[in-house]
């Protein structure tokens, strides 16, 4: 098993997390798989690249949950907003974090296979 670098894997997160957050205004789950993807390719391997993957797609959460704590749901990217139907922003906000963490794990996973060919 190789050692983590530390330093790429931070980075590998927050290019991942940029990555998300541009990809979030036109699709909330393409955000989370394609910054997975961004991550999983900077932070190594499979393994290195499916954690670096959840922890985009939680950030990414994070960010989103912000955006609708301060904003509201009108401020939410488009696909949010087809959400209202599910009631509160905090139900929606809870929904967020564990599908964007799987969604970012799946894309990290798929970043990490790319660069280990």
């Amino acid at each position: 098993m190789q050692k983590v670098d530390q330093r790429t894997f931070w980075t590998g997160v927050i290019v991942g997390l940029f990555v998300a957050l541009i990809v979030n205004y036109l699709i909330t789950i393409g955000g989370a798989f394609v910054g997975g993807i961004f991550a999983g390719w900077i932070a190594g391997e499979k393994k290195t690249g499916g954690k670096a993957g959840v922890y985009t797609g939680l950030l990414n959460a994070l960010v989103l949950a912000m955006i609708l704590a301060v904003l509201g749901i009108e401020a939410a990217p488009g696909d949010l907003i087809l959400l209202r139907f599910l009631g509160s922003t905090f139900y929606i906000t809870l929904i967020l974090f564990p599908v964007l963490g799987f969604i970012g794990y799946l894309g990290g996973v798929l970043g990490g296979a790319l660069k280990e060919r």
